[in-house]
């Protein structure tokens, strides 16, 4: 089982900056962030986005960069197709595009944006992810989705091979069914029992889908010990784990705390 860090909610961008590059030279897997732009109180600031990676990209050399998770309604899909293209390629194919559909109407009610509703959400998920696998190729891209329309669509250049797309499912299990038609890895919430339903799901659909889960801790609930938390979810047989570090909490001592539970 492999270990990711997410860097959600912290503010200090040296703070953070210093800890992924211990994450990658520790071993981690993967390092990201939360994708919100909006913070509920002016002192609740978090960093994010695609310069972030892009940084954190050029400072290292093995670890992962996987975002947990990327909002879908946040962008428009070329801005999407062009800044992971990008990252692929400055990274050297280390960028994965963890992904959720959105679920956090407190920031389109802030900035006066819509917010679909669930099935919208899904759907439109869906269509962009089957359309970008297309862009990342390199073509020109026509698709004729109900909600993505595309003509002669072009990226370039394109990534050197096509990101993971890990969706971040939550808890919701329309999207995991959604995913299994494009998903390489879906990611859920911290819960055995959903971990046991998304198993059967992925295995009745004879499908080489990986499974990880995404570990909360508030910030006053980390654990004494987290390896036994980290072998917990070993047992239950996930591929991956992303824990996340945030708060007030010292980045660095909790990434070598993890780093030192690392179970091949």
């Amino acid at each position: 089982m492999k270990l990711g860090i997410v860097f959600s909610p912290a503010s200090n961008w040296q703070e953070i900056f210093q800890a992924a590059l211990l994450a990658d030279k520790l071993g981690l897997d993967s390092v990201g962030f939360w994708d919100h732009y909006h913070s509920m109180k002016p002192e609740w600031g978090y960093v994010c986005g695609w310069a972030s990676y892009g940084a954190i990209a050029c400072a290292t050399e093995r670890v992962k960069l996987v975002p947990m998770v990327i909002c879908n309604l946040n962008y428009a899909l070329g801005v999407m197709a062009k800044e992971t293209s990008i990252l692929a390629l400055i990274s050297d194919g280390r960028f994965e595009l963890g992904i959720g559909a959105g679920d956090y109407p407190e920031e389109y009610a802030a900035w006066n944006l819509p917010y679909p509703d669930t099935e919208f959400r899904i759907a439109l998920l869906r269509e962009n992810m089957l359309a970008l696998r297309e862009v990342w190729q390199g073509k020109q891209v026509t698709f004729n989705g109900q909600k993505v329309k595309l003509q002669d669509a072009t990226c370039a250049p394109p990534p050197s091979k096509p990101p993971r797309i890990i969706v971040g499912a939550g808890k919701s299990k329309k999207l995991i069914h959604s995913a299994l038609e494009y998903a390489d890895e879906i990611n859920i919430y911290a819960d055995q029992e959903l971990v046991k339903y998304t198993k059967r799901v992925i295995s009745n659909s004879n499908k080489p889908i990986g499974l990880s889960v995404y570990l909360h801790f508030d910030w006053d609930q980390w654990p004494q010990d987290i390896s036994q938390e980290i072998a917990k979810w070993k047992q239950v047989g996930i591929d991956r784990l992303f824990i996340n570090i945030g708060y007030e909490w010292p980045l660095q001592e909790k990434v070598r705390e993890i780093a030192s539970a690392i179970i091949d």
